[in-house]
């Protein structure tokens, strides 16, 4: 074989490398962030009315997300506060029915998605390189704030699953970093979910089950996750002050902001881009809620 055919092989070698490579890459689903508000408890699968349209909202999430190309899915969920993130990573996982007084159904549920130990342990890896300590559990159940939305989102199951918690501390600026973290993984085609409520007041709530008024409680800090969730990566970065707004511990009081946390990670995961609100309806009939997507 000539030294001219050797070079021509070798050539049309790498053409063909650099060609298929091309493609894979092509192929490959820049996976979104998403901030799901996921209801009270099982009520959006019961279809109690107060969590009507955000069922329908879950059910919809196809609409904004290729279901179909995702890798996998990462849900950060309000329901596990930890003190350093924990990162679910059996191939399986039971289900956490933790909530109180529901129907015997509520306790039935069943959501037979896979895990991915692999990517679990690269994503510890990830947050280990960026001085963020974290550890894997291949024990505890999915909690409800994973398997209700992901009823409604993804019936078929077929979708590996991770669960991440937050943090015990709330601390936004870390809850920012770990959603920075993870915006790598959304390049390989993993989404990475956010399982909260914009507005998180169990008082609130108690008191509109005992009053008829329809005045909307929490305008200006609805308002406010608004500008900076579809603003620029500066703006968006304010979120992390979110306590120095107006109307913030009306809407999560001091040392209950867990179910902001969530959308806060997704924020810090939404990358350069501009946020887009997808979601909004008024819970309770006097609180706005709003849903976004970072694609």
């Amino acid at each position: 074989m000539t030294n001219a055919v050797v070079l021509f092989i070798g050539t049309l070698t790498v053409i063909l490398i650099n060609f298929i490579t091309k493609i894979k890459m092509e192929d490959v689903y820049f996976a979104p962030s998403l901030f799901l508000n996921h209801g009270g408890g099982p009520y959006p699968v019961l279809g109690e009315k107060n969590n009507l349209e955000i069922a329908e909202a879950l059910k919809n999430v196809s609409s904004y997300v290729d279901l179909s190309r995702l890798r996998a899915i990462v849900i950060v969920t309000a329901h596990r506060e930890e003190d350093v993130v924990t990162i679910s990573s059996a191939e399986r996982h039971s289900l956490l029915y933790d909530y109180n007084n529901f129907p015997p159904e509520c306790y039935k549920y069943q959501y037979n998605a896979p895990g991915d130990p692999v990517l679990a342990a690269r994503i510890h890896e990830a947050f280990k390189s960026a001085g963020i300590e974290s550890r894997l559990d291949d024990q505890r159940g999915w909690d409800h704030g994973v398997f209700i939305p992901m009823m409604l989102i993804n019936p078929k199951a077929d979708i590996p699953l991770i669960q991440i918690s937050i943090l015990k501390n709330q601390n936004a600026s870390q809850h920012y970093e770990i959603g920075r973290v993870l915006y790598q993984f959304r390049k390989e085609g993993v989404a990475i979910f956010g399982s909260g409520f914009s507005y998180h007041n169990e008082e609130g709530f108690q008191r509109a089950k005992r009053e008829n008024d329809k005045i909307i409680e929490n305008t200006d800090f609805d308002n406010f996750l608004n500008e900076v969730c579809t603003g620029d990566e500066e703006s968006r970065r304010k979120i992390v002050f979110w306590e120095q707004e107006k109307g913030a511990y009306e809407s999560h009081p001091l040392g209950e902001a867990d179910h902001l946390m969530p959308l806060i990670v997704n924020a810090g995961a939404g990358g350069t881009g501009r946020g887009r609100k997808i979601f909004e309806s008024v819970y309770a009939q006097k609180f706005k809620i709003s849903g976004f997507i970072w694609d």
